[in-house]
């Protein structure tokens, strides 16, 4: 891909290790890290000391618009926190967006970084009522560009749509989940357990992070 050409090292940065685990490639040019929250300043700091010249950050997030479904891949062109700040991601030229649309189909939109996961429908719409012009929610890129910018390395951010206004993650799901975006085994089966018939909403579930799973692994080995 034409990224390679422009720039001698270039750092992957994930917000989880199952999403990170997903490179299949081995090359010298690039450095992968993983944050999830707040702690993706620290992956980004690893980047930063290994002289990466540009942060390219993947990973899932979820859909506060009606255009954006399940497996979709979105290239964010500007990041939002909750108190309404606002960075950009890289400004692309023509020859590196030409390069990109020849190897795969992407929407663009702008991202809100939140501290906390949401998966209510009804809570997403009212952030999208808060903040207009975002269409994607993810917990760490505004994170990530804050610290690039001290350095002055350049970022893209490109994200796959886990959930999107058609389903709501289940809360007991959510509620299983450490502050490392890793499931507490014991806790989720022990929820399982009290209410069996959860199970036909986890096989949903799952359905649904199998394609996004297959878009992102697609999506990362294409760079």
């Amino acid at each position: 891909m034409e990224l390679k050409k422009k720039f001698k090292k270039i750092g992957f940065i994930f917000g989880l290790k199952r999403e990170m685990n997903l490179v299949l490639h081995k090359n010298n040019n690039v450095v992968c890290a993983y944050g999830y929250g707040k702690g993706s300043k620290n992956a980004t700091q690893e980047l930063i000391e290994f002289g990466v010249d540009i942060v390219i950050n993947f990973g899932f997030a979820g859909s506060v618009s009606k255009n954006l479904k399940n497996g979709d891949i979105v290239f964010i062109d500007k990041l939002f926190n909750e108190r309404k700040e606002k960075l950009s991601t890289l400004k692309l030229d023509k020859d590196l967006m030409r390069s990109l649309k020849n190897s795969f189909k992407f929407f663009r939109g702008n991202l809100l970084t939140v501290n906390r996961i949401v998966a209510d429908k009804e809570e997403k719409l009212n952030l999208v009522k808060k903040f207009k012009s975002i269409s994607v929610i993810d917990m760490e890129a505004y994170y990530i560009k804050e610290e690039l910018l001290k350095e002055n390395i350049p970022m893209l951010s490109f994200k796959v749509i886990f959930d999107d206004l058609s389903f709501d993650i289940p809360s007991y799901i959510i509620d299983s989940i450490n502050d490392k975006g890793e499931l507490k085994i014991v806790n989720f089966f022990i929820k399982l357990i009290l209410k069996p018939k959860r199970i036909f909403d986890l096989m949903n579930v799952n359905f649904k992070f199998s394609q996004s799973k297959k878009v992102l692994e697609i999506l990362v080995n294409s760079f």
